[in-house]
C-alpha cells in the first residue's frame, strides 16, 4: 500500500499566517513600545549622545573639525575616549529594544499579551550580566553589522549605517571596485545570516555568552535557511499584491472621474498625507515583524526546551476580562487602547515630520549637473556639458587640476587609467599632451578640455561650479585660476568650491568678489563655524540639525551626489538649497512634479 504524497506547501503562506496569529496578541504592545521608544530615541537618546560627542570634540579642540581633521580625531585619543563613552550606552539601548521585542513576540506565541513595563524591567535586569569579553562582539554586531545590512528592520538608534555615495559611486565606476563593493556586502549579508538567531538565544536562553550564541545561531541558520527564504518570498509576494491592489483602486478612481477633468489638487495632497502616514506606520512594524519571524523560527528549530523563561506570573501578565470589573473603562478597554494607540501614532508621525522637515520646500531649488550630464558624454567633457545644458541644469559642477606646464585642465582624476586605460598622471603631462589622450566612458568618447575652453563654451548658456582639486604638485594654482576667470570676465558666472578648507580661504582672500564653497564629506560641527559663502555636504551627513545650522548661518546648503529621485524629493522637502546630481533631467522632472499640486491650488478660483 503506497503512502499518499504530501502536497507541497512552499507558498502556503503558513509562516505569514503564524506571524499574524502571534500579532493578534502582540500587536498593541509591539506598536506602543516601538512608538514610544522611537520618540525617546529622537527626543532623548540621540541628543544625549550628541552632547557627549560634541563635548569630547570641544575638549580635544576638534569642535570645528571636518573632512581630514575629523578623520584625525577618530584616530586620536579623544576619538578613543568618545568610543569608550558612547559605544556601551548605544549598545545597551539597542539590546534593550530588541530584547523587549523578542519577549513580546515569545509571549504572543504562547497566546498571551505581555506588559511592556514587565518585559522592559526584565530586559534591563539582564544588562549587567552581558559585561564580559563577549560584549565586544555584541557591540560590533549591534552597532555595525546589523545597521550595515540596511534592510529596514534595524534598531531605532541606528536604523542604518550608510556608506557615503562618493565612495560607492567611485567604486562602481571600475570593474575591480564593483567586485570589491559587492564582495563587501556579501560578507555583511553572510555574517548577518549566521548571527540571525544570536539575540533570541541571548534573551530567551538567559545566557550571557555572545560567542556561544553566535555558534548556535550559525547551526540553526543552516537548518532553517529554506524557511527564511520561503518567508522572504511570501512577504515579497504579499507586498506585490498590495501594490497591485492599490494600483487597481487608483485606476478605478481615475476611471470614475468625468472625462476631461483632472485629479483635484486637494485629493493629490490628501493622497500624499495618507502615503506619508502609511510609510511612518510601516517603520513601526518592520522591526517587530522581523523579530516575530526569527523568534518563531528560533523556537521551532531550537525547541521549546531551549527557552529558559517563564510566561506566567509577573513576566507574562495576561490581560483577561474579569467578571467583577464591568465598569465602562473595563468593558471598552480594547477600543480605548486602540484609539489611544492611533492618537500616539498620529502624534509620533507629526513629531517625526516636524523634526524631519526643517524648512520645507524651497522656492528656488538649484540642480547642478555632476561633472556634466554623464548620460550624454564622458564626464567633464564638452559632450557632457552640452547634455547638462539640454537637461535643464542650473549649474555644471566640474573639476580642474593643474598640468605639468601649470595650465588648468578640466578633469577629476589625477591618474587617467580609469577613463583612458593609460597609467599616466595629470601632473606629468603638459596640457597639449593631456588633450591628445582619448577618454572613454559608458560608450561615449571625448577629450580633456582646458578651463579656458570650457568658460568660452558655456558663457551665457549656463553657470559653473568649479571645484579646485589638488594632487600635491601645484604651482601658483590660485593666482593662475583667478587670472583665468578674470580674463573671461566670468566672476558672476561661476562659483568655486573645494574639499581643502585652506584653499578656499586663499581664493577668498585673493578675490573677495568670488563666491566660494566648502565641500564637506564628514563633520559634526555647526556649519557657522566655517568661513564660506555656501556649503556642499555629502548626502550621508545631511540631517535636519545640519540643515538648521546652515539656516542659522544664513548660508546656502547643497547636497552631493544625489542620484535617486526619492532622495531628490527627500532633500527638496528637507529644505536644502539644491543638489549635485548625475540625473539632472530626472531631478528636474521630480521637482516639477512636486510643485504641480501647489501650482494647481494657486490657480484655483
Amino acid at each position: 500500500m503506497t503512502k499518499p504524497k504530501k502536497k507541497s506547501r512552499f507558498l502556503s503562506f503558513q509562516t505569514t499566517r503564524d506571524i499574524l496569529q502571534v500579532w493578534t496578541h502582540a500587536h498593541r504592545p509591539f506598536l506602543l513600545f516601538e512608538l514610544v521608544y522611537k520618540l525617546m530615541t529622537i527626543g532623548l537618546f540621540i541628543p544625549l549622545l550628541s552632547v557627549i560627542f560634541n563635548k569630547v570634540l570641544d575638549i580635544g579642540g576638534f569642535d570645528a573639525a571636518a573632512n581630514h581633521d575629523l578623520l584625525r580625531f577618530v584616530f586620536s585619543r579623544y576619538g578613543l575616549l568618545s568610543l569608550i563613552l558612547m559605544a556601551p550606552v548605544a549598545m545597551m539601548l539597542i539590546y534593550t529594544e530588541f530584547a523587549v521585542l523578542i519577549y513580546i513576540a515569545y509571549y504572543g506565541m504562547q497566546g498571551k499579551r505581555a506588559r511592556i513595563r514587565a518585559v522592559l524591567l526584565k530586559a534591563l535586569s539582564r544588562l549587567p550580566s552581558l559585561w564580559r569579553i563577549g560584549v565586544f562582539g555584541l557591540s560590533l554586531y549591534l552597532l555595525l553589522l546589523v545597521p550595515l545590512l540596511d534592510v529596514g528592520f534595524g534598531p531605532s538608534l541606528l536604523p542604518n549605517v550608510t556608506i557615503p555615495n562618493f565612495i560607492t559611486g567611485e567604486l562602481l565606476k571600475t570593474g575591480l571596485g564593483t567586485i570589491m563593493f559587492f564582495l563587501f556586502f556579501l560578507i555583511v549579508l553572510v555574517l548577518n545570516c549566521l548571527c540571525i538567531y544570536a539575540l533570541p538565544i541571548l534573551v530567551l536562553e538567559n545566557t550571557n555568552r555572545f560567542w556561544y550564541a553566535v555558534r548556535k545561531s550559525g547551526r540553526l541558520f543552516w537548518k532553517s535557511k529554506w524557511s527564511i527564504v520561503k518567508a522572504v518570498l511570501e512577504w515579497a509576494l504579499v507586498f506585490v499584491l498590495a501594490v497591485i491592489v492599490l494600483l487597481v483602486i487608483l485606476i478605478a478612481l481615475l476611471w470614475l472621474l468625468p472625462e476631461g477633468t483632472g485629479i483635484p489638487a486637494a485629493a493629490v495632497l490628501a493622497l500624499g498625507v495618507i502615503i506619508s502616514i502609511g510609510v511612518y506606520a510601516l517603520t513601526l512594524v518592520m522591526s517587530p515583524l522581523f523579530i516575530t519571524l526569527i523568534t518563531r523560527l528560533y523556537v521551532k528549530y531550537a525547541g521549546k526546551d531551549a527557552v529558559a523563561i517563564e510566561t506566567d506570573g509577573f513576566n507574562a501578565a495576561v490581560w483577561e476580562n474579569r467578571e467583577t470589573r464591568r465598569n465602562f473603562i473595563q468593558r471598552h478597554r480594547p477600543k480605548l487602547a486602540t484609539f489611544g494607540l492611533l492618537v500616539l501614532i498620529a502624534v509620533g508621525w507629526g513629531v517625526s515630520a516636524l523634526l524631519t522637515d526643517v524648512e520645507g520646500a524651497k522656492d528656488e531649488f538649484i540642480i547642478m549637473a555632476h561633472r556634466g550630464d554623464v548620460l550624454s558624454g564622458v564626464e567633464n567633457t564638452l559632450g557632457a556639458f552640452e547634455g547638462a545644458i539640454e537637461a535643464g541644469a542650473d549649474y555644471i559642477e566640474l573639476d580642474i587640476l593643474q598640468t605639468k606646464d601649470h595650465k588648468l585642465a578640466v578633469i577629476h582624476d589625477e591618474n587617467l587609467k580609469r577613463l583612458s586605460g593609460k597609467n599616466v598622471n595629470v601632473f606629468d603631462l603638459t596640457l597639449d599632451e593631456l588633450k591628445k589622450i582619448q577618454l572613454r566612458q559608458d560608450g561615449f568618447e571625448g577629450y580633456v578640455s582646458s578651463l579656458d575652453e570650457v568658460l568660452e563654451f558655456t558663457k551665457g548658456r549656463i553657470r559653473l561650479n568649479i571645484e579646485l582639486k589638488t594632487h600635491g604638485h601645484e604651482r601658483n594654482y590660485v593666482p593662475i585660476f583667478i587670472d583665468t576667470v578674470r580674463r573671461h570676465k566670468a566672476e558672476k558666472d561661476i562659483v568655486v568650491q573645494s574639499l581643502e578648507y585652506d584653499l578656499i580661504q586663499h581664493v577668498k582672500a585673493a578675490a573677495p568678489d568670488l563666491t566660494v564653497g566648502y565641500v564637506i564629506y564628514a563633520t559634526f560641527a555647526q556649519l557657522g563655524r566655517f568661513e564660506a559663502d555656501f556649503f556642499v555636504v555629502e548626502e550621508a551627513f545631511v540631517r535636519p540639525r545640519l540643515v538648521a545650522s546652515a539656516k542659522l548661518a544664513g548660508k546656502p546648503l547643497y547636497v552631493w551626489t544625489v542620484n535617486d529621485p526619492e532622495r531628490v524629493e527627500h532633500f527638496y522637502t528637507l529644505g536644502v538649497d539644491g543638489i549635485i546630481t548625475d540625473i539632472s533631467a530626472e531631478a528636474r522632472d521630480t521637482i516639477e512634479l512636486l510643485n504641480e499640486p501647489a501650482a494647481k491650488i494657486e490657480n484655483e478660483p
